[in-house]
Order: structure tokens, then C-alpha cells, then sequence
């Protein structure tokens, strides 16, 4: 009895450590696809609003000084715009102000509920053949506001990402350092995909 014994206080070992609460922050990396055509202004991206009332005031501070540097890399590399200008420029008549703010960027891994019975019943190839360890739990909210130079809103859009993934031994995210960059990046994708076509059809483009 004393391998199965070892095989019990493994999987529950791993089974109350597993547990953990993280915050997505990125990298964004660079967009999968550039815009199919870049609308004719200039933008300037304002500082980045980190408004997760989860997290404390410092941690909203410094989440909100990264995602503005990774954004403005990231809209630039996209081609969402003619061009991306940055502070101290100052942004012309004919420019706009993207405004984006995070109201939820929680995300929590935790066994799976099978995972535990699966790997015992089978001598852990259960684990082997990729069956999920862990489910990882993503609640994450974002907004953009498009504006003129005069502070006019001209589009505004609104888009979540809640999911819960399975995660198993060969998936990528098993033993990610960064997790929620991919579905953070989702997320941004789906408010410049949106925030653009509406400006695009009010310009009349579309």
C-alpha cells in the first residue's frame, strides 16, 4: 500500500497548492494581424485606467503605467491608425485620444475538479495523457473611448473576456509565467477591432 499512499499525498499535495489568484497584465506582445486599413487620423493613447477595485491603489498605478507602454506599442505595431504619437507631441485638429480602461483584470487557477479521482483511478495517466489539472478562471473587462481633441466622445465600446479554461500537463499554459497575456490580448483585439469599425462607419468608410 505504501505506493499508493505516496501517490495520495503527491496529488493531494498538488491538489492544495494549486490554488492561486494572479493578475493578466500582458506581455500584449505584437497584434497576430495588422488593421486591413489604417484609419486616416493620428491617435494619441491617453494613460492607461486601471479601475479593478480588487486590486489596491499602488498596484492600480503600476498595472496602468505597463498596459499604457505595452498599448501604445501595441496600436502602433497594429496600424490601426496613420500614426501613434506620444507625449510631449501634441495631438492635431484632425487627431483623436483612445481612452481605455480595465474595470476587471481578475484571474484564478484552481484543480480541476476531476482531476484528483482521474488520477487516481487511473495511476496518474490521467495526468500523461493530458487530461486537465487545473481549470483557470478569467474575468476580465475593458473599455475604449474614442474622442476628438476637444474631448468629444465619438465611439465607445465595451467588451469581456470570461472563461474557464481547462489547463492540463502539455498545455502551454501549464507552466506559463504570464497567464491571462493571451486572453488580454483578446480582449484589447476585440475593443480596437470594435472602436475602429465604428469610427470607420461614421466617417463613412464602411
Amino acid at each position: 500500500m505504501k505506493p499508493l499512499h505516496c501517490l495520495c499525498a503527491a496529488l493531494v499535495s498538488l491538489l492544495l497548492t494549486g490554488c492561486v489568484s494572479f493578475t493578466p497584465a500582458g506581455p500584449l506582445g505584437d497584434p497576430a494581424h495588422k488593421a486591413a486599413s489604417p484609419l486616416q487620423h493620428a491617435a494619441m493613447i491617453e494613460a492607461v485606467q486601471v479601475t479593478d477595485s480588487s486590486l489596491n491603489d499602488s498596484r492600480r498605478q503600476e498595472l496602468g503605467k505597463q498596459l499604457s507602454a505595452q498599448l501604445n506599442r501595441y496600436v502602433e505595431r497594429g496600424e490601426y491608425f496613420q500614426q501613434v504619437i506620444s507625449f510631449p507631441a501634441k495631438v492635431g485638429e484632425q487627431d483623436v485620444v483612445l481612452k481605455f480602461n480595465f474595470s476587471s483584470l481578475k484571474g484564478k487557477r484552481t484543480p480541476h475538479p476531476g482531476y484528483f479521482p482521474g488520477a487516481l483511478l487511473t495511476l496518474t495517466m490521467w495526468i500523461w495523457v493530458n487530461g486537465p489539472i487545473y481549470v483557470d478562471k478569467y474575468d476580465l473587462v475593458g473599455e475604449l473611448t474614442i474622442e476628438d481633441t476637444h474631448g468629444k466622445q465619438l465611439v465607445s465600446t465595451r467588451k469581456e473576456q470570461k472563461l474557464n479554461q481547462n489547463t492540463g500537463l502539455w498545455d502551454d499554459d501549464y507552466f506559463n509565467l504570464s497567464l491571462g497575456a493571451v486572453q488580454l490580448r483578446q480582449l484589447v483585439d476585440q475593443l480596437l477591432e470594435d472602436g475602429t469599425q465604428q469610427l470607420a462607419q461614421q466617417e463613412g468608410r464602411v
